[in-house]
């Protein structure tokens, strides 16, 4: 492989070809990179969503007022 890049390419050109092979790898990385926090991000935003969500809730769930049971007498009045 090593012959056939030698070759094909000539001693001049194999600096130029291990530059570009190595700001493409660094530019692939960078984008792998971004990718991921954006992913990060997204799932950041769901969580806070649902921890906001569950709050929200659960705030009027405790505002909500239950009836007092009434006092009937359970028999007939004497």
């Amino acid at each position: 492989m090593l012959l056939f890049v030698l070759l094909f390419f000539g001693s001049k050109g194999i600096p130029d070809m291990a530059r570009t092979l190595g700001r493409t790898m660094r530019q692939v990385r960078d984008a792998s990179n971004e990718v991921q926090r954006e992913i990060q991000r997204g799932a950041t935003e769901v969580t806070r969503a649902a921890q906001e969500q569950r709050r929200t809730l659960l705030e009027e769930k405790d505002t909500t007022v239950e009836p007092a049971p009434t006092d009937k007498p359970e028999g007939p009045a004497r």
